[in-house]
């Protein structure tokens, strides 16, 4: 299990904000803010699947369900208790039975998805139910005139009744006779009857029952004796009306009530969904991949870059901790990354164990039991330097939670206190959590820690790089590297006075400069042979392209000439064809004078033979294949013959460009061929 304070220190919290950005409800966005890392293999394996189908559904598929719903759990609740739900509570539960058949209508359409498929056979269907619901209910503060026969009844009586006491009404407000009394020419409504406006001073012209009167007084609201019988029967109308609408929210809240707990888990399981699929597309917005799940323990992020950093500035790192690796030390000047790089392999491991993808180009991580952290952020908006007391009360705290299933993160392990003191008390601690099998990323400026880390088994260092000029941070992580602090030459740089620097440079003791001389001597030896990498990747790089430009001539070269070819057999079929036609036009001939006895048989034998010849020749050209000429002498210029060697074909020159690419016509077309490719020849 993972605390809430490694889990805040990592700022965990704030990439849980950003996923809900990529939610379709509240219930939704409040789940996120309560996720946390799986606590078993079989879980975390579970989570990334999951988190891979909605990714392949979303992205490669191209089926993109809605899973926006409003929350049901308390109207559901009421309703198997007995209560009475409202028209609008009903009407949520209606839209939810909706989209649970929707999501199982698109998911359908998906394929190589088992357990997003799992979770939609948890989705509760009632096709009439729910059709019930949208046919009795026109919006949340109407219910249809279906929705009961006995309301439609009911209504159908309003109706008629309105109509009538209107019409009763309109003969005073039409007749000459009452148009003196009315203060206005309208039939209007008060405390659910209806009456007409009289002037005060009239009240006693029309017989009826007073309601109510303007705020002025000079307007009565009078309700005619004629139709007060009239306005008791709408009134008893409407009261039966309103009897039968709570008598329809009833049946339908006790229908609710039955089905609570398949509501209740189709509710949720949409809300699981929505989750699931908003971690596949926060996984898309950070260009992050899924990571693979290492069973031996080892921990490999390629290109890694921490999610609330942004894109643009971050710097990518790549760590690897292999299977038999139980510690890595990070070291290397301030402000150089070293906190960042800690961070991000302690939020990489809670993300991917959340169901989250790492923004990375390849990451392989383990599942870890337990993560404890010490991290003295001073570069945290949110969090101040703790003392030194703090952070040992923490350490301790730490080491007694610890098994061989954890991993430990500490920041500037032993600072703040005594240099020797504070050196030897982070070697020590370094030696315990091996000891205890326990795996951990440690930062340190320590040489002590650093030469306890060159000389033990099981750990491996790297370094946060920086400019050999002009010593300022590259915010790169160099693996099997030992950086160097560079505190006197970063504040050199900085404008201090170089006769401070100079003095805090003797006080140095010889065993610190020697050992600062070996570590750069290293690094330097370490740059060179990067530099060669560098180099040599370049150089293959050039190779390749050169290559690859090789290839494509030749092929290019090869289907220009495939073409050409082609162009001339169609030529010499079409002249040896033309041949053969006339041939045929001469025998025709031949024979016209044979009728007349111009010609004998031995005049067309000789013919026939000509014809038969052409059209063999027809039939079975081939290109023949002969030794590539020899140069002519002489400089070539337009109009000369030439030979193009890796076509087999003569041509004409056309010109010569500066780069000595020449443009010949080849029959009846033009061809550019490269320097070296042709040469001149007699005609």
């Amino acid at each position: 299990m993972i605390e809430n304070k490694t889990l805040k220190t990592l700022e965990f919290d704030k990439v849980l904000n950003e996923l809900k950005q990529y939610t379709h409800s509240e219930d939704t966005k409040e789940l996120c803010s309560s996720i946390r890392p799986a606590e078993s293999e079989g879980e975390f394996k579970r989570l990334l699947d999951e988190t891979s189908e909605a990714d392949r559904v979303l992205f490669e598929q191209s089926i993109s369900p809605s899973f926006a719903v409003d929350p049901i759990v308390n109207a559901v609740e009421l309703a198997s208790k007995g209560g009475l739900l409202s028209i609008p509570d009903i009407l949520k539960i209606g839209r939810c039975l909706r989209q649970a058949r929707n999501i199982k209508q698109y998911l359908k359409k998906a394929q190589n998805i088992p357990l997003l498929d799992e979770m939609c056979s948890l989705l509760y269907e009632n096709r009439q139910f729910e059709d019930r619901i949208y046919s009795s209910f026109l919006s949340e503060t109407e219910i249809a005139d279906e929705a009961s026969r006995n309301l439609k009844e009911i209504r159908g009586k309003v109706r008629k009744l309105n109509a009538a006491i209107k019409t009763r009404l309109q003969s005073y407000i039409s007749s000459t006779a009452y148009s003196k009394y009315l203060q206005d020419n309208i039939v209007t409504i008060r405390s659910d009857r209806y009456v007409i406006p009289v002037k005060s001073e009239f009240k006693g012209a029309i017989t009826g029952l007073i309601h109510d009167q303007s705020a002025s007084g000079s307007t009565i609201y009078i309700e005619p004796m004629q139709i007060v019988e009239l306005n008791n029967e709408l009134k008893t109308l409407l009261i039966e009306e309103q009897a039968e609408i709570e008598k329809i929210l009833r049946g339908f809240s006790a229908e609710i009530g039955d089905i609570k707990s398949q509501l209740c888990e189709t509710y949720n399981t949409i809300i699981q969904l929505d989750l699931i699929f908003a971690r596949a597309q926060y996984a898309r917005s950070m260009k992050a991949i899924c990571p693979r799940l290492s069973k031996k323990g080892a921990l490999y992020l390629k290109n890694a870059r921490h999610p609330l950093i942004d894109p643009k500035k971050v710097v990518p790192v790549t760590v690897e901790l292999k299977d038999t690796t139980k510690m890595l030390l990070i070291t290397g000047p301030n402000t150089g990354g070293k906190t960042v790089t800690l961070k991000l392999i302690g939020l990489s491991v809670i993300m991917a164990m959340s169901g989250l993808f790492i923004p990375a180009s390849e990451a392989e991580l383990p599942f870890i039991g337990s993560l404890y952290c010490d991290i003295g952020d001073e570069q945290s908006i949110e969090q101040s330097l703790s003392t030194f007391s703090s952070h040992i009360k923490n350490i301790i705290d730490i080491l007694g939670k610890m098994d061989s299933a954890s991993l430990i993160l500490f920041d500037e392990l032993g600072a703040g206190t005594d240099p020797s003191e504070g050196s030897a008390l982070a070697v020590s601690i370094a030696e315990y959590i091996i000891n205890k099998g326990a795996r951990s990323v440690i930062t340190s400026h320590f040489n002590e820690l650093k030469e306890y880390a060159l000389t033990t088994k099981g750990i491996v260092t790297a370094a946060m790089d920086f400019d050999s000029e002009t010593f300022a941070p590259t915010y790169r992580l160099i693996m099997d590297s030992v950086g160097l602090s560079n505190a006197l030459k970063i504040a050199s740089r900085l404008g201090l006075k170089s006769e401070i620097v100079t003095a805090a440079e003797r006080r140095l003791s010889k065993e610190k400069r020697d050992f600062d001389h070996v570590l750069s001597s290293a690094e330097e030896t370490r740059r060179k042979a990067e530099q060669i990498i560098i180099e040599a990747e370049a150089d293959r790089i050039r190779a390749q392209e050169a290559r690859r430009e090789a290839e494509e001539e030749l092929k290019a070269a090869k289907e220009a000439r495939e073409r050409l070819n082609e162009m001339i057999r169609r030529e010499t079929k079409k002249l040896i064809e033309e041949s053969a036609e006339e041939a045929n036009e001469i025998i025709a001939e031949l024979k016209e004078k044979l009728k007349k006895q111009q010609l004998d048989d031995s005049d067309i034998f000789e013919a026939g033979k000509l014809r038969k010849q052409l059209e063999t020749m027809s039939a079975k050209y081939e290109e023949k294949t002969e030794a590539p000429p020899k140069p002519a002498q002489g400089e070539l210029k337009s109009g000369d013959s030439v030979y193009v060697k890796s076509l087999d074909k003569f041509g004409k020159l056309i010109g010569i460009s500066s780069r000595g690419e020449a443009e010949v016509m080849l029959g009846k077309i033009n061809v550019k061929v490269k320097k070296g490719d042709y040469y001149k020849v007699n005609k």
